[in-house]
Parts: structure tokens; sequence; C-alpha cells
């Protein structure tokens, strides 16, 4: 997706569904905001939904999900990643090695060092999660008309 934007991702979504007749089953979105844009082609289009993954699991991605037009979300647990980003930059810093490396990523013929962090499924069954961990408020997903929705 060109500069990862949902304005660009409506028209390619549409495209994409001129040249299969309508006949996309899933999509795999790099965020949000760009699944909301394959939402909106949808609902345009009067089609049923699809398997649809975003993530950021932002008010409108868990909205999307809660009614039925977004499978899942992505979401990593901020306070994990400040920790180890802290702890890195801090023994770094103090010419430390970095605490927490558990893998490593191709970079060239390089294996850079990594820190992964477990990353969560956000689905119709555990969206409040999110409520609890502070991420989003229930006021910011559960209006207008997705009230219903919210359990």
């Amino acid at each position: 997706m060109p500069l990862w934007l949902a304005t660009n991702a409506g028209p390619i979504y549409s495209q994409m569904l001129v040249r299969t007749n309508n006949k996309i089953d899933g999509a795999i979105a790099a965020n949000d905001n760009i699944a909301g844009a394959v939402v909106a082609v949808e609902k345009a289009k009067k089609l049923q939904p699809i398997a649809l993954s975003g993530q950021d699991a932002t008010a409108q991605g868990v909205q999307n999900i809660i009614s039925g037009w977004q499978t899942m979300t992505v979401y990593k647990y901020v306070p994990l990643e400040v920790g180890g980003a802290t702890k890195a930059a801090i023994a770094l810093l103090h010419g430390k090695k970095v605490p927490g490396i558990n893998g490593s990523r191709p970079n060239g013929s390089y294996k850079e060092p990594m820190i992964s962090f477990p990353v969560t499924s956000i689905t119709k069954a555990n969206y409040t999660r999110l409520f609890k961990d502070g991420w989003l408020k229930r006021s910011e997903v559960c209006n207008g008309q997705y009230t219903k929705y919210c359990k």
C-alpha cells in the first residue's frame, strides 16, 4: 500500500474487486485505517464482509470488529515495548549489553539482534481487554451505531 495510506487503499481495493469480479475472500491490511478503507468499499458495493485483519487496535478497527466487518486487529501492549526500549536505551547509553534480546532478523548478510514482544489478536471475543488495559475507552468504541454491539 503506497505510504500505508487509507486514501490509497480504497481505490486500490476497488480495482482489485473489478479485476476479480468481486471475488475476494480475505485481506490482510497493514493497519486498521487501511482495513477501514476495505470495509468502506465493501459497504459501498453492498458486498458481504470478508475475513479481514488490521493492526494497531484503533477505535474504528474495534468498531468494525464488533459489527462484523473486520475479523481481528493486532494489539501490542505498549508498556512492554516501552519497558524494553527503555532498558535497551539505558544499556546502550552505559555501553552495556542490551538485555532481553530474544531473536534476530536478517539485515543483508548480517543477523541483526532484536527484542520481540508478544502480540494479541483482538476479536469480538476479547476486545474489552483494550478497555481494561487503558488502550481505548469504552466511550470511544461503544457509541452511535456501535453501541448495540458492545457487551
